[in-house]
């Protein structure tokens, strides 16, 4: 069963890909005009997490798609 045993199937993530994660996380949070409390900051990782989950796998385009919900 090696379904199982892929880090894609169960909500896991290699390094690699958490250095992404973070990474588009940083950018979007790099300016302090945001005014991000704990909630907001925790529904854009949210949908960070969710758009990479789905395919959406290039910083930028992350970046790009999700500027405007983080603004």
């Amino acid at each position: 069963m090696d379904v199982l045993r892929d880090p894609t199937h169960i909500g896991m993530f290699e390094p690699q890909d958490l250095t992404v994660l973070k990474g588009v996380f940083t950018r979007l949070t790099a300016s302090n005009d945001l005014g991000l409390d704990e909630a907001r900051a925790r529904s854009l990782a949210r949908s960070i997490i969710t758009l990479y989950r789905h395919g959406v796998r290039d910083p930028n385009q992350l970046f790009d798609v999700l500027q405007v919900e983080a603004s």
